[in-house]
């Protein structure tokens, strides 16, 4: 799926959706001020879809005016969604709006991180959790033409969209976690899926990592040794899903790339693109400067805790050599940034 939003003005969008399906006829829906929805169907050709191969005949695009969707341009809230996946294709909400370019890059898989949904209605359009979105779809989302007030939140390969990143003008932003949390957390993760998948009915959603939930669900956490032996006999697929997520979405544009030195090389150089760079040891400090750097002056979110089980697992996984390749290039990344971040911010709390 791909698409392409022109605003002529509030009450003229002109705009085209390709389908997953290129033979069918795209529909949209259309929410004026939260009341009922209006559905559309495409009624205008773009002869160069077709010829780009993106739709088989071209009947794609949508001309909406006041004729079509009465009271459009007097709405000071709009949305309009895909009807084939639910995807936001247009936002108009009233002021304040921010008038920037907004990327965060959050690798970790829960994607915690309370200052992400206090930035949400400070921007006309967010888009979260963006690594699920289709490599195609997520590219036309970072190049929206019709507003300079977007928010990009989740688990980008960078080096896959710097350069329109670079040519829209995003400010971007990162908060770096210690390894062996995320290490944790991500194991923790993978039980509670290898749990749920015990539900035939779920089963499919996890079928593209089973290896790694098998390997997480038959770790035994509290047993020192069993650990010490499984992390030295872990499987490809898993070492791979686990292994330097951070190093991976900074250095890499394929998800599934091995490791090298180089990617570490790539990764740290574009870490030094980022305007902010944070560190979890130093939550106040990120909260504090993003907020500057939006000037937004509203109160900075608190931190949430770590989880007790996280913490001792990581503490556990800490101690395991077998699993010091599991984190060896994001540990140096998140080490260089946790030393900057404390020589600028002079004390903080231990990461």
């Amino acid at each position: 799926m791909q698409y392409f939003m022109n605003v002529l003005d509030p009450a003229h969008l002109l705009f085209w959706v390709t389908p997953n399906d290129m033979r069918q006829t795209p529909r949209v829906r259309i929410i004026l001020d939260r009341g009922a929805a209006i559905e559309i169907e495409a009624s205008v050709e773009f002869a160069n879809i077709k010829e780009w191969g993106w739709h088989a005949t071209g009947l794609c695009g949508f001309d909406v005016t006041e004729a079509i969707c009465p009271g459009l341009g007097a709405a000071s809230h709009v949305e309009i969604y895909d009807c084939e996946t639910n995807f936001l294709l247009y936002r108009r909400i009233p002021a304040p709006q921010k008038d920037v370019r907004l990327l965060g890059l959050d690798y970790t898989i829960g994607q915690e991180n309370p200052l992400r949904d206090a930035l949400f209605g400070q921007f006309q359009i967010s888009y979260f959790g963006v690594q699920s979105i289709p490599h195609e779809l997520l590219r036309c989302v970072i190049d929206l033409h019709y507003t300079e007030s977007l928010f990009v939140y989740g688990g980008v390969l960078y080096q896959r969209y710097e350069e329109v990143l670079r040519q829209r003008n995003y400010l971007r932003t990162i908060l770096i976690a210690d390894p062996y949390i995320e290490l944790a957390r991500r194991i923790l993760w993978l039980r509670r899926a290898a749990e749920a998948a015990q539900d035939e009915a779920q089963r499919w959603r996890t079928e593209h990592i089973r290896e790694p939930c098998q390997f997480a669900a038959d770790l035994d956490l509290g047993n020192v040794s069993a650990l010490r032996k499984a992390f030295a006999r872990i499987d490809v697929p898993t070492f791979q899903w686990l292994a330097n997520p951070l190093t991976r979405h900074l250095g890499s544009s394929l998800p599934d790339e091995v490791l090298r030195p180089e990617h570490w090389q790539a990764a740290i150089q574009n870490l030094s693109r980022f305007d902010v760079v944070g560190h979890r040891g130093f939550w106040d400090a990120y909260a504090a400067t993003m907020l500057d750097v939006l000037g937004l002056d509203i109160a900075p979110p608190p931190e949430r805790p770590v989880p007790e089980e996280v913490t001792a697992l990581a503490n556990a996984l800490a101690g395991l050599s077998a699993v010091s390749d599991l984190v060896e290039m994001d540990f140096d990344l998140s080490d260089k940034v946790y030393s900057a971040v404390e020589k600028q911010w002079a004390v903080g709390p231990a990461a």
